[in-house]
């Protein structure tokens, strides 16, 4: 499609072009003929022909001539080479860039006969100030990303002291997103006796995202404990389980029960259904209560084989979102998933490692140190590892194959264990063998697709670091942990009995 303007045709759809303008460092010629400019100029540098401004917008040719319309100021120009005889057009351009909001307008460089070296010789040294320019902006970049990612580690090391602390006092972190209280019933329908075998369902009128449990209010539990019963948690779009949960109704008890699930959902967003059903066909099983009248047919209690409405009312229920690897606390009721679909590969879990592979942990770098006793020192008791620092260099320790697939973070908590020790440097890595690991430790390099850094954090006695290390990409094989320690200055090692404990990783899926 072209639209005709005076005696020339434009193409409307020159988006392509006016972006190049928006991102590329541009030269702008003024009144010189495409045959004078060199070639190698063209070919280092976007090079566009300024034609004039009409009706708002300004012309503009390429080196083939073929022109087109900006709405827009080039955002990186580096010079406006003009022909003497030509600058009235220069001012119309400048005129043209000040009206779009450009407060600081480009060089101009004069191109006339015998002043092309001159001209050249100006443009190169532009060049070579936004080369200054641009490192320097790098160089502030790279500080303000190391700010951010110091930031951040505190940030993270809050979190885990947060989470610890609330695991401590058994606290409940996690928020009531939606709560359908029970409602008096005179009639009194018992729904599961009423469904079919395969139970009733109800949908959850809240996003998926962030849920990790729902609460299911209980009228009257059965005389019998050993009736057994399964419900489920899926996903209507592509009925995916979520989660699942096998019990007895003696695990019931009269009130809210509360069915965890087995980490927090997240990802795309979907609509959540809940089921429950009695795996084997009884006359008396526990009685649920039910809410008010509810108007919107589809959130009715309905029969799990068919869709039906057993009621005009949903079930009494309650919806928890929150923070995943919390625990309840011990006044509810708290009933948790035993089992989930396989490759479920939304949402994140916090797992611990396990003190028997704790055991495993060994010196890696044994040709760079060694001391009369043993530097690295499992301590599955304490779930800890001892790690002595040499008086130069640092101590390696490693974990083989102790960091799961899908890692987000690890972390551990460092200390020192004895009070005449002087202050020590701890850190860990997740990486696939000790040469990568190394290289981190150094700071030789930055680290790589699925690698882990926490960085070096310095210890006094008395004191504890939370180390977090996470991974910028994720990637599914087992790698190794390493954790290491070093002086802080150069002073003796004596004492110098470092420990890392607690170590933890969250997971993706």
């Amino acid at each position: 499609m072209t639209v005709v303007a005076t005696q020339d045709t434009f193409p409307v759809h020159n988006a392509t072009r006016e972006m190049l303008l928006l991102k590329e460092l541009t030269l702008i010629v003024v009144g010189v003929s495409r045959q004078d400019i060199p070639g190698p100029l063209l070919e280092a540098v976007k090079t566009v022909w300024f034609e004039g401004v009409e009706d708002d917008y300004a012309l503009f040719s390429d080196e083939s001539a073929g022109r087109y319309q900006v709405s827009e100021a080039p955002l990186l120009p580096l010079a406006v080479i003009v022909d003497p005889a030509a600058m009235d057009a220069k001012d119309e351009l400048h005129k043209w860039m000040q009206q779009r909001g450009v407060v600081q307008l480009p060089p101009v460089i004069g191109w006339g006969r015998g002043g092309e070296v001159e001209a050249v010789s100006s443009m190169v040294g532009l060049v070579a100030d936004h080369v200054k320019s641009g490192a320097r902006r790098l160089v502030l970049s790279s500080k303000e990303l190391k700010t951010l990612r110091s930031l951040n580690d505190d940030l993270q090391n809050r979190f885990a002291a947060l989470e610890a602390f609330l695991n401590r006092h058994g606290l409940q972190p996690l928020d009531l997103l939606f709560s359908n209280e029970p409602a008096e019933n005179p009639l009194n329908p018992n729904v599961l006796a009423s469904a079919s075998v395969d139970g009733v369902s109800q949908i959850l009128p809240v996003p998926s995202s962030g849920v990790s449990g729902v609460a299911v209010h209980v009228e009257q539990t059965s005389s019998r404990p050993d009736i057994k019963l399964r419900a489920q948690l899926m996903t209507l779009e592509d009925q995916r389980i979520v989660d699942t949960w096998h019990f007895s109704s003696g695990e019931l008890s009269t009130g809210w029960n509360i069915f965890g699930l087995s980490r927090s959902t997240a990802g795309l967003r979907r609509t959540l259904e809940f089921r429950m059903q009695v795996e084997e066909t009884e006359d008396e099983v526990p009685l649920l209560s039910v809410g008010g009248l509810q108007p919107v047919e589809m959130f009715h209690v309905r029969d799990a084989a068919n869709g039906l409405s057993v009621l005009k009312n949903s079930l009494a229920l309650q919806v928890w979102g929150g923070i995943p690897g919390v625990s309840m606390p011990p006044h509810a009721n708290y009933i948790p998933a035993q089992s989930q679909q396989v490759n479920l590969d939304e949402g994140f879990r916090d797992m611990p490692i396990a003190p028997g592979i704790l055991e495993h942990a060994s010196l890696a770098n044994s040709d760079e140190v060694s001391f009369d006793f043993e530097a690295i020192m499992p301590l599955p008791t304490e779930r800890a590892i001892g790690c002595h620092p040499p008086a130069e260099g640092m101590t390696i320790g490693q974990l083989p194959a102790a960091c799961p697939p899908q890692v987000i973070r690890m972390s551990a908590k460092a200390f020192i264990d004895n009070s005449r020790a002087a202050d020590i440097d701890f850190a860990i890595v997740v990486a696939k063998d000790l040469g990568a690991a190394k290289a981190l430790f150094k700071g030789e390099r930055e680290q790589s697709v699925g690698e882990a850094f926490s960085g070096w954090k310095t210890v006094s006695y008395g004191e504890t670091a939370h180390l977090s290390a996470f991974a910028g990409e994720r990637i599914g094989v087992w790698q190794n942990v390493y954790f290491a320690t070093r002086m802080n200055e150069t002073t003796g090692n004596d004492f110098a009995w470092a420990k890392f404990a607690n170590f933890r990783a969250v997971v993706s899926g």
